[in-house]
């Protein structure tokens, strides 16, 4: 402290963060009616999440249920061909 004055160190201060360009720049607000208009067009235009999602496994799925058809008419048609074997009386073939 010299001659009574105490020096408040503003020199070694930690300097505040502040954006590069000075000034911040406030985006142009647009009426709330433009908002809700945007906000349904989109809306109503882009597919929504879930359909696509759900487009994913829809190969999977079909797949899965051509499997289960296909199984299911052998199974049927076994039961018919030793049903006919019965009735005709002819024997089982022994695989």
């Amino acid at each position: 402290m010299e001659g009574g004055v105490m020096e408040e160190g503003t020199g070694k201060a930690i300097p505040l963060r502040r954006p590069r360009s000075g000034a911040r720049v406030v985006p142009a607000r647009r009426p709330r009616s433009w908002s809700l208009g945007v906000g349904a067009v989109r809306t109503a235009l882009e597919p929504p999440r879930q359909v696509w999602l759900a487009g994913l496994g829809s190969g999977a799925l079909a797949w899965r249920g051509a499997r289960a058809a296909w199984q299911r008419l052998v199974a049927e048609g076994t039961e018919v061909e030793g049903a006919l074997r019965r009735v005709l009386g002819r024997p089982t073939p022994t695989a």
